[in-house]
């Protein structure tokens, strides 16, 4: 078997790594492209850089591998590898915001980010977009026939779930979750500091929590769901589930971060916008 060179086109022996004439990288297929590991663009592979970003389009491997070392060490978040769906390994994920006054985006459990949310001033405040790169997954409007409450459709405009806020007063209990038929499906109910997604017939479909993280002197809540084990089909699609972390936080949640002060003031979540 022969390998090509995508330079000069001709014909190599299967041993050969390189072109001995053009000094470039052997391939299997003389119409090789490689994709751009930044913008995710096609580009013959004869090109060394991308033309869209300026990206190392065969970047050492080595190099970047202790680039991404450094990044997780710092603390950073990586974005989920071009050509892999969003949330394949599950629902289970967190949304956060990775700087104060950025946008809010989802990590699934292996921590990289998986998709990011589109909102008008980026308040936690519908209408909501959730989008992969330029790709949209769900929106979250307002749900006009009831109070406090939320539904979620897919790309193709075909409804996700609607989640209800439920509570005494000021008080709130949690959620109900209906599926896209606008039955009742299942219930978040508070336990222990958290809440448990509740299906109708009483199996626990898993975990909803929020914790209070600080970015540079600005406070907001991230929340976090953590499916049970799946032993059989459960009552909402996957994208439902990552929809009600962002409908918890829209319902439940703080609308926006908030300064830390030192003395007693007036919060100004009311004035936070993105800028």
């Amino acid at each position: 078997m022969n390998l090509w060179c995508p330079s000069c086109r001709k014909a190599w022996p299967a041993e050969r790594v390189t072109c001995p004439d053009c000094l470039v990288e052997l391939v299997a297929d003389p119409t090789a492209k490689v994709r751009c590991r930044h913008c995710g663009k096609e580009w013959p592979a004869t090109m060394q850089s991308c033309p869209s970003c300026l990206a190392e389009l065969r970047p050492d491997p080595t190099a970047m591998v202790e680039a991404m070392a450094r990044t997780l060490a710092d603390g950073g978040h990586l974005r989920r590898p071009p050509g892999v769906a969003a949330f394949a390994g599950g629902p289970g994920c967190t949304l956060q915001r990775l700087a104060p006054r950025g946008p809010m985006v989802f990590t699934g459990d292996s921590g990289l980010v998986e998709a990011s949310v589109e909102g008008s001033d980026g308040r936690a405040a519908p209408p909501l977009t959730c989008t992969d790169d330029d790709s949209v997954l769900f929106r979250l409007l307002a749900y006009e026939p009831a109070e406090r409450a939320v539904v979620a459709f897919g790309a193709d405009g075909a409804a996700l779930a609607t989640y209800i806020h439920t509570g005494i007063g000021r008080i709130a209990t949690g959620i109900d979750v209906r599926d896209e038929t606008s039955a009742p499906v299942a219930r978040l109910a508070r336990r222990r500091g958290s809440f448990e997604l509740v299906e109708t017939g009483g199996r626990v479909l898993g975990t909803v929590g929020s914790t209070e993280a600080e970015l540079d002197r600005w406070i907001d809540d991230q929340w976090w769901f953590a499916p049970a084990p799946a032993t059989d089909r459960r009552p909402l699609r996957p994208l439902a589930l990552v929809a009600l972390v962002l409908a918890a936080k829209v319902l439940l949640g703080r609308p926006a971060p908030v300064r830390m002060r030192t003395d007693p003031e007036p919060d100004d979540e009311g004035s936070w916008s993105v800028g």
